[in-house]
């Protein structure tokens, strides 16, 4: 019985012994790292020059996918701070989200954004806890501590509905004429009565090119068929990404399945 257990143990990989405590502590560093990213952040956009006042500067920031992934990322490392072992179903969708959406940050960021980025003062810090710390350090969690199995794939839509409620509200946010903040490490000012997109492929008339700035090279369109493409992209990736958190959190538990919630 004692060797059924501990492959018990092995197979689900929720932590146990000491393995709980150094999970803990984990999470816990995640979980501060992500909330003085987030609160920093807030602070400085509170406080620019070019915010156009702090409560729009708090908007905008709280605008960003980098945010929203990193909100949900935290609220998860939190969780698996007061409980190594977590489980349930709202549990499991939280997860799932948020690994998708923080692995998608990390992933666009390196490969599309980070060239243009030009952070300064706290922004270092912000920038380096949003894009890369809680992004692999999340995923790293998963893959070290679980717990698993938790994944099912029933979850792999239903991830998708905070990613789809963000891109409705950009899309919204982007019809209205704003005052966008300004960015003082690069000397850009406050764009009063503009419409504001907050990364490049989603904008509609990104540099005057008629279009957004493709996600795909040569897989492109003006106007909001561009903005369109580059969303079916984006949901294939969050699929096919939430496919394989399935996968591996089938693979890593050796099989096993998830008990039914």
């Amino acid at each position: 019985m004692a060797s059924d257990t501990a492959t018990l143990n092995t197979t689900t990989l929720a932590p146990t012994g000491g393995m709980v405590t150094a999970a803990r502590i984990y999470h816990l560093i995640v979980a501060l790292v992500g909330t003085s990213a987030l609160t920093i952040s807030l602070i400085i956009s509170a406080t620019s020059p070019v915010s156009g006042g702090a409560l729009n500067g708090i908007i905008f920031t709280l605008s960003y996918f980098t945010v929203w992934s990193n909100i949900v990322a935290l609220v998860v490392n939190w969780l698996l701070f007061a409980n190594p072992d977590r489980d349930g179903k709202a549990f499991r969708w939280i997860r799932m989200t948020g690994l998708v959406m923080i692995v998608i940050t990390g992933l666009i960021y390196a490969l599309i954004l980070a060239a243009s980025a030009n952070p300064c003062g706290w922004g270092v810090y912000t920038n380096l806890g949003f894009h890369y710390i809680v992004p692999w350090a999340t995923l790293l969690g998963f893959l070290v501590f679980g717990p698993r199995p938790r994944f099912t794939w029933d979850l792999v839509p239903k991830m998708m509905i905070i990613p789809v409620i963000w891109l409705a509200y950009t899309l919204l946010h982007g019809l209205m004429t704003v005052n966008a903040p300004g960015n003082t490490c690069s000397n850009v000012p406050l764009a009063q009565g503009v419409n504001f997109y907050p990364y490049p492929f989603i904008t509609l008339d990104y540099d005057g090119t008629g279009g957004p700035s493709p996600l795909i090279p040569g897989v492109e369109a003006g106007g909001y068929a561009g903005i369109a493409i580059n969303l079916v992209i984006i949901i294939i990736l969050g699929l096919v990404m939430a496919s394989i958190f399935v996968g591996l959190d089938r693979l890593l538990s050796r099989g096993t399945k998830p008990t039914p919630l």
